[in-house]
């Protein structure tokens, strides 16, 4: 690659900023995957790193592509940031939020997965459920997103969505589990009830999909612990 873009060493000084023993298992990670992208997905990943004046022309252009990068890398969950996506806008919509946030949480919630691009493709393709090892690794992929867009420079109001879209309402998830009720940003509060409401809607190698019944039910059950229980109240009501 092209040594003002996206190079190997610098993806691993980079990783290195994780604290702890996680840097390393980072690096060999997000390497590994950006290895396994196209070269044409290596252009469009050096150009995010090097451009300047013409970045936010082409702002929706490059949310697209990543977020077919994530899909390809998985194909059981295809088209789910999309659904994700569109999820997420109309909880925005629902609860009247400015067009501004509306947008930057649009884009979020169509990355929100990007981390996963560093994960080993024998786990996201893996066809029984994960083992704890697997979880592990798995859980790594909001700190993962948040620092590749956290590279962009144009792409910063979305971070902490990204890296906490996993917490809890309650306490708990990850990578944070600290942070909880309105210390989650609201935007990742959305992004959570859209994602989990399609996941448990679609099939899986594993398990079958839930009805749109069952899958309401559980984000009832689930609202003022796991979910932030207005953004439930606006997902139910649209």
């Amino acid at each position: 690659m092209e040594k003002s873009g996206v190079s190997y060493s610098s993806l691993t000084l980079w990783a290195s900023t994780f604290p702890g023993a996680v840097k390393k298992r980072i690096a060999r990670v997000f390497i590994k995957a950006v290895r396994r992208l196209r070269k044409i997905e290596i252009r469009l990943l050096n150009s995010i790193f090097d451009r300047s004046g013409d970045r936010m022309r082409e702002h929706l252009n490059v949310v697209k592509t990543l977020a077919k990068i994530i899909d390809a890398n998985d194909p059981y969950t295809r088209g789910h940031c999309d659904k994700v996506m569109k999820h997420a806008v109309r909880i925005c919509r629902k609860m009247k939020l400015p067009k501004k946030q509306t947008d930057a949480i649009k884009t979020a919630s169509q990355l929100h997965d990007i981390g996963k691009l560093g994960i080993d493709l024998n786990i996201l393709r893996k066809s029984t459920p994960l083992n704890e090892e697997d979880w592990q690794a798995i859980k790594l992929h909001p700190e993962i997103g948040a620092r590749i867009i956290q590279q962009t420079g144009f792409f910063k109001d979305i971070v902490p969505m990204i890296r906490h879209h996993h917490a809890r309402y309650d306490g708990g998830g990850y990578p944070d589990a600290s942070r909880k009720n309105s210390k989650i940003p609201l935007g990742a509060r959305i992004i959570a009830v859209a994602d989990a409401f399609d996941a448990m809607t679609s099939n899986r190698p594993y398990r079958k999909a839930m009805s749109t019944e069952e899958a309401t039910a559980e984000l009832r059950k689930c609202a003022g612990a796991q979910f932030d229980p207005q953004v439930v109240n606006a997902f139910l009501a649209l």
